[in-house]
């Protein structure tokens, strides 16, 4: 589900995503946050990082296991101009793992889980559309 809100004069573009039952991935204006139910079935703040290991949090409750994200997605439509990574690469979040140029502009494309590169879906110079898949983790 893809919405705008605006708060004090500045908007926010929000899309909500059920990545697996009980775990939502929200971006807003193109930032990740996670949220899953926890014992007493309310929505708590996940820690991405952890999720992505396996780890029960005891501070609310949640199990993550096996719930990372396991495809890097382009973000917008454009053309890869640089792939930094390759199969068997070992990613951490944070880390740039390719760039794309959309006009006349130069974007990161950013990981934002852990994981080995399974797949490298796309070439450089190749056209790709938004939310194509870039590259598949294990």
């Amino acid at each position: 589900m893809q919405t705008e809100i605006k708060i004090k004069n500045k908007i926010y573009r929000i899309d909500i995503n059920e990545m697996a039952e009980g775990l939502l991935k929200v971006k807003i204006n193109n930032r990740n946050y996670f949220f899953a139910k926890n014992k007493s079935g309310e929505l708590a703040s996940v820690d991405p990082k952890l999720y992505a290991n396996g780890v029960e949090s005891e501070e609310n409750g949640i199990i993550y296991d096996g719930l990372a994200e396991k495809e890097i997605k382009s973000p917008i439509a454009g053309i890869i101009s640089s792939i930094y990574v390759k199969k068997g690469s070992k990613i951490k979040s944070g880390q740039k793992i390719a760039t794309l140029i959309a006009m006349k502009m130069e974007n990161e494309i950013i990981a934002e889980t852990v994981g080995v590169v399974k797949e490298v879906k796309v070439k450089e110079k190749q056209f790709v559309n938004s939310n194509e898949i870039l590259i598949i983790l294990e």
